[in-house]
């Protein structure tokens, strides 16, 4: 080979503008070259494009606004950064509009581009602040600063919490309709839990993240192993038991078809809120105590494994009623602290003795596809936001979460933002109570739990009290 280098010339047209660009590219470095030319030609084409933007919006601004001249600025985007110049207009309300600005999500004193933004929050709901920026340095070919991802997360993620509540209340606070989902579930599974984060600079040390899962079953992928089908994904932080119950709801509806479903099965590990999470559905529930947290209440006051796992299997398929003379003599025989172990386990299963039953063995039975809850809260909180030494802020553990649950619709470019306008409160009301309103509602009224609870009288209570 006697040639030192190839020649590349490449011709861009956008509209009226004509760009040209000529390389040449050395055989002992062709990739590299080229790829530094692309990225160099997509910064050129994007500032074009922009400057052909600006032009054609002289013609479509309103007739009250002004033209007061022109100013340049820098954007990083996805491509890397780029200068511009664009026209500042000043509306009737002597308002100064940057139509241009608003076209790539830029704010007033912002450097950074939506989908820029957007690509440093999908990266950091994977990994770390500082590894987040060190990937995203390298793909834009420019320095990005940790600092840089969190303003990222906390504007991308609060983003998408903010316009979820906005939805919210504009649904059940404004009475605005909501389309159905379309998806076919008879049965209904879902699934709740709860886990606490470490927070910093904030009143208090850690906070409670509420997780929630729904499906329509699950079908085999291997050997021993099982996916969820039609998943649906649901986290929280900082709402009261009723707003956690209608965003629950929301997403039910938003995702399936409620009208065909006979029957919802729950699951959680029995406390009060996990229990109720799913009352918001009104639909014939079954509830079914979480088999890990059974066992693991069983292996702290029973230490031999075979002892355990032979109490569990006999609650699981017999019942309160069968173990609770057991249960009540090896009270009676203990002292000191392995009696007070017992006492707490023995008011643990009567508590939660109508979800010790395995499905099959109730009447009517199911099919048990439950079971999940514990790996999605793996994989939507412990795995990013424990561990590692990790401590947050509200407003990060909030934006963190939106972000964990859209990261894949944001990385394909297919998340849509929700609007943020929400209708006006006419009254503010304050609950001076140690527990919220809806759950000491819910313990006072057993028919919502008995085998009444499809009668019309008991729905229509049920309206009444969670109902706004």
């Amino acid at each position: 080979m006697t040639a030192e280098a190839v020649s590349i010339s490449i011709t861009i047209k956008v509209e009226d503008v004509v760009m040209e660009f000529q390389e040449a590219v050395p055989l002992g470095a062709v990739e590299d070259t080229i790829q530094r030319m692309t990225i160099g030609v997509g910064r050129q084409v994007l500032q074009g494009v922009i400057q052909v933007l600006d032009d054609q919006l002289v013609r479509e601004v309103p007739a009250g606004w002004r033209n007061v001249g022109t100013e340049s600025r820098w954007m990083v985007s996805s491509l890397g950064p780029i200068h511009y110049k664009r026209r500042i207009y000043q509306d009737e309300q002597e308002r100064r509009v940057k139509p241009i600005d608003e076209l790539f999500g830029l704010a007033a004193y912002g450097r950074m581009s939506g989908r820029f933004q957007e690509m440093g929050a999908a990266l950091a709901s994977c990994d770390p602040y500082r590894r987040a920026a060190e990937q995203l340095s390298y793909l834009v070919k420019a320095p990005v600063s940790c600092t840089r991802i969190q303003r990222m997360v906390w504007k991308v993620g609060n983003r998408i919490a903010d316009g979820e509540e906005a939805e919210r209340q504009r649904i059940f606070e404004g009475g605005e309709g909501l389309e159905g989902g379309k998806i076919p579930a008879p049965v209904l599974y879902g699934e709740s839990d709860g886990v606490w984060v470490h927070l910093q600079r904030e009143a208090r040390r850690s906070a409670e993240v509420r997780v929630a899962i729904l499906s329509t079953g699950r079908k085999l992928v291997g050997k021993d192993r099982y996916r969820l089908e039609n998943k649906q994904c649901m986290t929280a932080i900082g709402l009261s038991g009723e707003e956690w119950q209608e965003h629950i709801l929301r997403e039910a509806y938003r995702t399936y078809d409620l009208s065909g479903t006979q029957r919802l099965i729950s699951g959680g590990d029995g406390s009060e809120w996990v229990r109720h999470s799913f009352d918001r559905l009104e639909l014939p529930q079954e509830f079914v105590l979480d088999r890990f947290h059974l066992l693991r209440a069983a292996r702290r006051v029973y230490p031999h494994r075979g002892e355990a796992r032979r109490l569990v299997t006999r609650l699981r398929r017999e019942g309160f009623e069968a173990v609770a003379p057991e249960l009540q003599q090896h009270i009676q025989q203990a002292e000191g602290n392995p009696r007070e172990l017992l006492l707490e386990f023995y008011r643990y299963v009567l508590n939660n003795q109508d979800g010790l039953l395995d499905l099959e063995y109730r009447t009517p039975s199911f099919t048990a596809t439950l079971g999940a809850i514990e790996g999605n809260v793996d994989k939507l909180v412990v795995h990013r936001m424990k561990g590692r030494g990790c401590s947050w802020r509200l407003p990060g553990v909030r934006a963190m979460l939106a972000l964990c649950r859209h990261t894949d619709q944001l990385r394909a470019l297919a998340y849509r933002y929700l609007p943020l306008q929400t209708p006006p409160r006419t009254y503010q009301t304050t609950q001076f109570l140690e527990v919220e309103y809806s759950q000491a509602a819910q313990a006072s009224v057993p028919a919502f739990q008995g085998p009444h609870q499809d009668r019309p009288w008991v729905r229509s209570l049920h309206r009444l009290i969670y109902g706004r």
